[in-house]
């Protein structure tokens, strides 16, 4: 499940540093429903934009 952060937080599931507000990140659906609940997460429909490749200059 594809989750959006909406307050700091750090989930031992997802990886050793803390998840920053409105950072996403993918947990297990369980998981995600508890932090859902919690209001700390919710769920995000689509992928991300993939951040765009550095152009190279050539001379």
């Amino acid at each position: 499940m594809l989750m959006k952060a909406l307050d700091t937080l750090h989930v031992s599931a997802v990886g050793p540093d803390i998840i920053l507000a409105g950072q996403t990140f993918e947990i297990a659906d369980n998981d995600g429903e508890i932090l859902r609940q919690r209001g700390l997460a919710e769920p995000v429909e689509e992928q991300p934009d993939a951040p765009k490749p550095a152009r190279n200059r050539t001379k």
